[in-house]
């Protein structure tokens, strides 16, 4: 089943988070906030929370810094969805720009600032997925975090869908 489905179809005793973002910086410390609330009565490990933190931290810093180069005025979508089987993440926003077949590989022995967000978003996730829809310039990022015992330790997949 993909994410999508997963979160067209809330699991019991689910939290569900829809929200629209504003793309600065300060949206970043009230989405960290916002993922612990949804996450108390699901009794996550702190490792999971943390790494989910992180992977969401990257994701809306990617989407904020250089779809939007810290426009104020642009907004994007930021879906959370956490049950005691899934944690699901989706973001959506415009821009025509991108393309998630370009995103390079870093070189993990030339480390510079920068250029590691996906990279890590896809290690600690697991399963990353990017949409684009051209007509719309929309780009959909999905992830996933299993944290159900008996899906824990999965291998890590990676989709891109054009």
């Amino acid at each position: 089943m993909s994410i999508a489905q997963l979160m067209q179809e809330p699991r019991p005793r689910s939290t569900r988070l829809d929200l629209e973002i504003a793309g600065t910086s300060r949206s970043l410390s009230l989405v960290r906030r916002l993922l612990d609330t949804c996450t108390r009565h699901q009794r996550l490990q702190p490792q999971v929370l943390n790494d989910v933190k992180l992977a969401v931290a990257e994701a809306c810093t990617n989407v904020i810094r250089h779809a939007f180069q810290f426009d104020p005025t642009r907004r994007f979508g930021l879906n959370i969805q956490v049950s005691d089987r899934y944690f699901l993440v989706q973001l959506q926003y415009e821009d025509a720009r991108f393309d998630p077949g370009t995103i390079p590989q870093p070189d993990l022995n030339n480390l510079r600032e920068g250029g590691l967000g996906v990279y890590i978003m896809r290690h600690i996730m697991d399963v990353v997925e990017y949409a684009t829809d051209p007509p719309t310039r929309t780009v959909t990022l999905r992830m996933m975090k299993r944290i159900s015992p008996d899906d824990a330790g999965g291998q890590s997949e990676n989709r891109y869908q054009g």
